[in-house]
């Protein structure tokens, strides 16, 4: 019987933050892509209220919030995701 392999440990259970094994960074890029849409609305938005187009900057400045709002959800979604993932692991394994 061999001790420390990671082999030995069922493949199926999903990552948990509070071990040594790391969680792909690819999980919230499509969150981080958003809220990077937003700080570009943002940058629009500024850019817009300097030149004196006022129309222009509060449509910018909806989207910007739309935009890291909707990021930041996307974020908290995959992170329940996630957390909800390890609970049923955990429930489907219990400790002997």
């Amino acid at each position: 019987m061999r001790h420390g392999s990671r082999e030995d440990v069922g493949g199926d259970r999903p990552t948990r933050h509070d071990t040594d094994e790391s969680e792909p960074d690819s999980a919230w890029s499509p969150g981080l892509v958003v809220i990077a849409a937003g700080v570009l609305a943002l940058a629009v938005c500024v850019t817009n209220f300097a030149l004196g187009e006022v129309g222009a900057g509060i449509a910018a400045a909806i989207i910007c919030l739309m935009a890291f709002g909707a990021g930041l959800d996307w974020i908290g979604m995959d992170r329940r995701r996630i957390r909800q993932a390890d609970r049923d692991w955990l429930a489907s394994h219990p400790a002997r």
